[in-house]
């Protein structure tokens, strides 16, 4: 398995392509989409579906700048792409001006008057007073919500950011793995490619109107549009003054190397691996799977030890983590043990509140060993489940079980998804969950497109 991708999507940068292709590098039921986990954030008071969701995600797609996942997840490869920040803000403008009649029905008056004004110019539009957090897309996503929106809606409003932001920002900025450029695209795309291991796309993917030549800007807009932009026209600035030098290499060198990569994939043993049980894997002390909505997962059963065996790099030390979602009885989970290659792990027992019992373990790295994991988990004893016509016996529901490097986790980091869960929740009060949508209609002025 790869780490898991997240694609931080900035509109109006090649995104709808880019989603294309890498939704096609992962199997699409191990796919979170936040757009559609805020959608349903209000028929899921409690978030414990966008929860799961995002658990066993193998790519997620965040075009609202949630939250900065390699903090919380550990073990991401993150992707972002970016483009020419006047340009950028220029297209968004234009696609305003083309919302049909039955969007702005749909929704309250103020996107008609927001229609209303776009359609009467650019320049009439950068002058609305939310412009400036409209127009810096790119750092408004690397905000990652409080206490940094707020400084940035601020400075957006001062129009001089202070260097101390923009320096934050261009940070997090840096530690995106992987940064590529519309104005280059298929360059920057081979090199997604290479870098994931992906076979590269058959012929050229075409970027959806991202080289139209538009009427040229007049001195006015292009002032007012720059003045717009000016936090994200740092970062993107910096962003091309630390792109590799190999980006501006050959197409087919890089298309060569994502091959490389993609039949090493294929012959050497994975460096992670993400147990679905929904899968077959080598295994005894399983019960089926059940799948109920969202939920994959299976039973140990009918003894108390359920193996199963997983292929993977044993170089460098491991790190497990597997996901209880039920349980019988307390002492099920309270005295659950791991063994790997028969021996016992120290165990690290915690809870994602309100069902979901986490148990991490280091694996010692053993190099020269067989590139074969042989897990043993340990519920102590099972059960007869209350209802009567179900003659099982069950140890401990089990949802997912992930190992892959250690320096790759972050120890109990999934606590932070009860914070994830309060952020798509307050993402569906406002317009589409975006942030920025939000702002400019907000402050867009009394009789503005009446």
């Amino acid at each position: 398995m790869l780490p898991r991708i997240v694609f931080h999507h900035v509109h109006k940068c090649a995104g709808t392509t880019l989603l294309k292709f890498l939704e096609g590098t992962t199997a699409h039921e191990r796919a979170a989409h936040v757009e559609k986990l805020v959608a349903e954030q209000g028929g899921d008071p409690t978030g414990t579906n966008a929860r799961a969701a995002i658990l066993r995600a193998e790519f997620l797609h965040d075009p609202y700048g949630v939250h900065d996942w390699k903090s919380l997840l550990g073990n991401t490869l993150d992707v972002l792409f970016l483009r020419d920040p006047v340009a950028r803000l220029h297209s968004e403008w234009r696609m305003i001006t083309r919302w049909d009649d039955a969007l702005v029905a749909s929704r309250d008056d103020r996107y008609r008057r927001l229609r209303a004004v776009a359609r009467t110019g650019f320049a009439r539009f950068l002058a609305l007073p939310g412009a400036a957090v409209f127009g810096n897309a790119v750092a408004h996503h690397l905000a990652f919500g409080e206490p940094v929106l707020g400084e940035l809606h601020a400075a957006c409003r001062e129009g001089v950011p202070p260097d101390a932001l923009v320096e934050f920002l261009a940070a997090r900025l840096a530690a995106i793995d992987v940064v590529g450029f519309v104005e280059e695209f298929d360059v920057s795309l081979a090199e997604l490619a290479a870098r994931l291991g992906c076979f590269p796309p058959r012929g050229l993917l075409q970027a959806h109107n991202v080289h139209a030549d538009p009427a040229p800007l007049s001195a006015e807009e292009r002032h007012l549009a720059e003045s717009c932009t000016a936090i994200d026209r740092q970062l993107v600035a910096a962003a091309r003054e630390n792109a590799p030098s190999r980006r501006r290499g050959d197409r087919w060198t890089l298309d060569a190397e994502a091959c490389d990569r993609y039949d090493s994939r294929i012959i050497e043993p994975p460096t992670a691996v993400l147990v679905d049980m929904g899968e077959g894997f080598l295994a005894t002390g399983w019960h089926p799977c059940e799948v109920n909505g969202r939920k994959r997962a299976r039973w140990t059963g009918p003894c108390a030890v359920a193996c199963l065996d997983l292929r993977i790099d044993r170089s460098r030390p491991l790190w497990i983590r597997l996901r209880v979602g039920n349980h019988l009885r307390p002492e099920q989970v309270d005295g659950l043990r791991i063994a790997v290659d028969g021996f016992r792990c120290n165990v690290d027992h915690w809870v994602l509140p309100p069902f979901d019992h986490f148990f991490e373990a280091v694996i010692p790295a053993a190099p020269g060993a067989a590139p074969l994991l042989h897990v043993e988990i340990d519920c102590l004893e099972t059960f007869a489940p209350p209802d009567p016509a179900d003659t099982r016996l069950l140890g401990v529901e089990i949802e997912e079980i992930e190992v892959g490097p250690a320096d790759r986790y972050i120890p109990r980091s999934l606590s932070g998804l009860g914070q994830v869960s309060d952020e798509l929740a307050a993402l569906a009060r406002t317009a589409d969950g975006d942030r920025r949508t939000q702002f400019l209609l907000d402050s867009l002025p009394a009789g503005a497109g009446a």
